[in-house]
């Protein structure tokens, strides 16, 4: 390729960024414009708009899901996901392969994002404080709380920051408090090739194939009685099985 070409593969390349971007923020402010005044009303409703907010994401970027497992979960059940994290993707991935009314536990400075944020809150993810143990702590209780009251999922990632090489990181073991609190099957699940699609400190969404690949729940007979320790081992082991086999 010469200096040519390379200049004009770089300006399309630029294009499709400013393009994506643009697209994600108008719709973005749609979204948000229908869900906040509803989510008073209908948080069910609130949640449906968001995943398909989610899923123009995907759709924008040229990123498709292959789904792996699916059938393994009974959509009358609650679960705890615990999951990997690639890539700032991740989390339309997970709308779109479990599909159903989850909720997230993200970092309190996602929630501080104009619009982003405030839709983030009206929907019902729960914001945690990670420099602060006892608000973590009251974070946790407030998601078990809203997990049995409003008969939704929740997803954690146990990692606590994207990976820089696609591989899993150490899980943490905090997050199994909840887990453990939940009184509900925990399910691991496996992201691949997110990391490809939008790398870290990158701006720009490359179009590729994604796996999305739901692990066997892990039966509540099989948590009684274990320390956070011995499931946050048993599941990371489990969760790398998925993404790095």
């Amino acid at each position: 390729m010469d200096n040519k070409d390379s200049f004009i593969v770089g300006i399309l390349r630029y294009a499709h960024m400013v393009f994506f971007s643009g697209m994600i923020m108008f719709f973005a402010v749609i979204y948000a414009a229908i869900t906040i005044p509803v989510s008073f009303f209908n948080s069910r409703f609130a949640r449906n708009v968001a995943r398909e907010w989610n899923l123009r994401v995907l759709e924008l970027g040229g990123v498709k899901i292959k789904i792996i497992g699916k059938e393994k979960l009974d959509p009358s059940e609650r679960y705890v996901f615990i999951s990997n994290h690639q890539s700032a993707l991740d989390i339309p991935i997970i709308y779109t392969g479990v599909g159903g009314q989850i909720s997230f536990i993200a970092k309190k400075e996602l929630f501080k994002i104009p619009v982003f944020g405030w839709g983030m809150s009206a929907i019902g993810h729960i914001a945690i404080d990670r420099s602060n143990s006892r608000r973590a702590l009251d974070s946790m209780n407030k998601a078990v709380e809203k997990l049995q009251k409003e008969n939704i999922s929740l997803v954690l990632f146990p990692e606590g920051t994207r990976s820089k090489d696609g591989k899993v990181g150490e899980f943490k073991t905090a997050s199994f408090t909840l887990a453990i609190k939940s009184g509900v099957k925990i399910v691991p699940v496996g992201i691949k090739n997110a990391i490809a699609c939008l790398p870290p400190n990158s701006l720009r969404v490359r179009p590729g194939k994604v796996t999305f690949e739901i692990g066997d729940p892990i039966a509540l007979e099989d948590i009684e009685g274990k320390s956070k320790g011995e499931l946050c081992t048993k599941v990371q082991l489990l969760v790398k099985e998925i993404v790095e086999a």
